[in-house]
């Protein structure tokens, strides 16, 4: 019986036709594709840009089965094969000696008025204000206060998460295997009534945060999960760690992560 290779894609042209491409030159092989998310599999392959990567994380519920991923998309941070080096790919499926790399996740535990939710990312969660206002809110630092926020919110970003909404708030870049996270504020207000946190802080691994919201804005936040805005009403508080659990990540260039660096941010 052949191995299982769990695929997802985005279904564009470019991914079709490397798709097909990976499909020719595994027959020789003992594998097959199967698209969507198979638990047995031993390999989740991905086929588009960082959209589907995350998406891929997310419907396969953060699986423990090593990620790959062949670059169909824009800017392909989390995609390390390029689309026309299928060649790359076929060598890690069939000489599995490559090395992992594990990613950090986010574990976002939501209070509400009417229930309580626990959300894990491999990017960033965000609250933010719901409308055109400024959001206010309590953020405790393993217990300790360390601001009253007033602004347009916050982004909690994984260390491969820095890369994307962080960075683009202000947020520094962070290597990938780093053991933390980091906060960044979204436009804080800072004047003679104010004084929120204006710059991005990393925190390391075993820290906690909390933030507590004024009871007359509950109903004025939201919460969103690697881009997805969650739809939950009257957040009371939120507690944010890095998560226990991680994903595993195919690594055949050492390098990788800085020539990704070079070539698409400098």
């Amino acid at each position: 019986m052949k191995k299982r290779i769990n695929l997802f894609t985005n279904h564009y042209r470019a991914s079709d036709d490397v798709i097909a491409e990976i499909e020719e030159k595994l027959k020789d092989y003992d594998f097959t594709l199967v698209e969507g998310y198979d638990p047995s599999a031993v390999l989740n392959l991905v086929v588009g840009g960082d959209g589907t990567f995350i998406r891929a994380c997310h419907e396969s519920n953060f699986s423990n089965i090593p990620f790959i991923g062949v670059n169909t998309g824009h800017l392909g941070f989390y995609q390390e094969i390029p689309a026309d080096r299928v060649d790359l790919l076929i060598d890690a499926i069939t000489h599995p000696n490559q090395k992992i790399q594990e990613i950090k996740l986010i574990e976002a535990d939501v209070h509400t008025e009417e229930n309580d939710y626990v959300f894990f990312s491999i990017n960033e969660v965000v609250l933010k204000a719901k409308y055109a206002s400024i959001i206010h809110f309590n953020m405790y630092v393993n217990d300790v206060l360390l601001q009253s926020f007033s602004g347009d919110g916050i982004i909690f970003s994984t260390p491969s998460g820095s890369t994307a909404y962080n960075l683009s708030a202000g947020g520094s870049i962070l290597y990938q295997s780093l053991d933390g996270f980091q906060l960044t504020p979204i436009a804080p207000i800072r004047s003679s009534l104010f004084r929120s946190l204006d710059k991005s802080l990393v925190v390391p691994k075993d820290t906690e945060i909390k933030l507590i919201t004024r009871k007359r804005e509950e109903t004025f936040s939201s919460f969103s999960v690697d881009g997805v805005l969650m739809e939950l009403e009257d957040i009371n508080y939120i507690s944010i760690k890095l998560a226990d659990r991680t994903i595993k990540k195919i690594v055949i260039d050492d390098n990788w992560y800085w020539k990704n660096i070079k070539d698409k941010f400098i």
